[in-house]
């Protein structure tokens, strides 16, 4: 999910550290708070509560293998692939992981919530299985005889959907423990390599994809630039790259709060900062290990269109997504609902590269 940034740092050139923080942050000065869960930079908790870490993904308690691909109790090596992935890879060049260096340090953050965060992602009617998801298919054109690159794939979720819509996907991401679950869900047509976005034309220099998507990890990348470039260099000539965000002008940590007007009956979302660009110290479930962070880059739009155009590409579509959830009861229902509606939760952006 993140390369160049302390969630994964420059995989392979340092280690990334963890950093102190606050419960995620909001600053309610003035206003009423009423997101109390835990927030993390990849899901909104605003109205639920997120789910509590667990150990071991349920994905991953019985082994998470299929008859037609065990081979033992070991996963596939970081950096090869699984026999029988990327089926018309044949003639491709091989990924090297000895010459890409050393492997991504285990010590990132996202390294170490990475179990919690398969967890999450396999419960039902998540943001990203109901939005975020369907939404970065469509606009990413996904198909059959397509082959596209996940930026910061994490444990494989997205790459999934990618393959169960028939194209082929190369998963690449900077966290040992999130590729080795993605490795152990072995997805036909995959493969899953650990390594550093910003620079994995490096080692994939001559392979070529017709699309790629980076979803919802940006926040967390420090060097974008270099990871916008590296994604340019790898692409085909007018291939679509679908990056999703936490939306910048509304979900911005520390600086972003919930409120209710008593007198109107209204609730609203309050922004104390936008245009100045930060990095925040995030805890990622405060109760259960309240010493682990991850860290949350906040850029205004400007920046992100900025820097897609200076890699190369041009910015073709931009869409505002909205939750799917639904307050049903509470004194507070309808305008729970109704901020909902007017207050997007995530920013999709598409560039093509030219």
């Amino acid at each position: 999910m993140e390369h160049t940034s302390s969630r994964r740092g420059p995989a392979f050139v340092r280690r990334g550290k963890g950093t102190r923080g606050t419960q995620h942050g909001d600053r309610t000065q003035g206003v009423q708070r009423i997101d109390r869960a835990p927030r993390d930079s990849r899901s909104e908790t605003s109205f639920d509560n997120a789910p509590r870490p667990s150990r071991k993904p349920p994905y991953m308690k019985d082994g998470g293998r299929s008859d037609r691909f065990s081979r033992g109790d070991r996963p596939t090596p970081y950096g090869q692939r699984a026999q029988g992935a990327i089926s018309r890879a044949e003639g491709r060049p091989k990924f090297d992981q000895r010459k890409a260096g050393p492997r991504a340090a285990a010590a990132t953050s996202w390294e170490n919530v990475a179990e919690w965060y398969g967890t999450h992602l396999s419960a039902p009617g998540t943001y990203q299985s109901e939005v975020v998801w369907p939404g970065a298919l469509r606009m990413l054109g996904v198909g059959p005889g397509k082959t596209f690159l996940d930026v910061a794939c994490g444990e494989g979720s997205f790459a999934n959907l990618i393959v169960k819509q028939g194209g082929e996907v190369v998963g690449i991401d900077a966290a040992p423990t999130l590729i080795r679950q993605a490795q152990n869900k072995h997805i036909r047509n995959s493969e899953f390599l650990v390594g550093d976005a910003a620079n994995a034309d490096r080692n994939l220099r001559d392979r070529k994809f017709d699309g790629a998507a980076l979803v919802l990890a940006l926040q967390n990348i420090n060097d974008m630039t270099a990871v916008f470039a590296s994604v340019s260099r790898m692409l085909n000539k007018n291939a679509p790259f679908v990056i999703v965000l936490n939306h910048p002008a509304f979900r911005i940590p520390r600086q972003s709060s919930w409120g209710f007007e008593d007198e109107r009956k209204m609730m609203y979302r309050r922004v104390d900062s936008y245009m100045s660009e930060n990095a925040i110290p995030m805890q990622m479930h405060p109760g259960d290990a309240p010493t682990i962070n991850t860290t949350s880059f906040h850029r205004p739009i400007s920046s992100y269109v900025t820097a897609l155009s200076a890699a190369g590409f041009a910015v073709d579509a931009m869409e505002e997504w909205i939750s799917h959830k639904e307050s049903t009861s509470g004194p507070r229902a309808k305008a729970e609902n109704r901020v909902r509606r007017e207050v997007p939760m995530f920013l999709a952006i598409r560039g093509r590269k030219m």
